[in-house]
């Protein structure tokens, strides 16, 4: 899901130390950063999580815990496919490149129509952690 930029920014920054980064998932987001779901199928949400190394081999995939379930609906953590998104730093080169990434399928009730929420707490390798709010409008 787009996030603010000065979000995104300091995402950024910490992707290009670390070598951890959010990445693009290919959902269908609306313009406010709100992913979009149908009632009742599963959905998989925008943002994803991942690693690699200065040479963009994959790392081991970051693991993750719900802090906060949806209201309406169910939320699993899956393995995908992303592309990675660095910016500027020394992992740029890596902008673009394809890995695994840990990635969260939503599912709705199936006869519920609105907006519903989860919040998630990503630990990556080495330690560091991310938490991530993810906003869904199902249709």
């Amino acid at each position: 899901m787009p996030i603010s930029e000065l979000t995104t920014l300091g995402l950024i920054l910490l992707c290009g130390a670390l070598g951890g980064c959010v990445t693009s998932g290919g959902s269908d987001t609306a313009a406010d950063g709100i992913d979009r779901a149908i009632a009742g199928e599963p959905t998989f949400m925008q943002q994803t999580y991942m690693t690699m190394d200065k040479r963009c081999r994959q790392v081991k995939r970051p693991t993750a815990v719900l802090t906060r379930k949806p209201q309406h609906g169910s939320v699993r953590m899956l393995t995908r496919k992303a592309k990675a998104v660095y910016g500027p730093g020394p992992y740029e080169h890596c902008d673009g490149k394809v890995g695994n990434a840990l990635a969260f399928e939503y599912t709705s009730a199936p006869d519920y129509r609105g907006r519903d929420s989860f919040e998630v707490r990503v630990r990556y390798s080495d330690g560091e952690i991310r938490h991530g709010r993810y906003e869904v409008d199902v249709r």
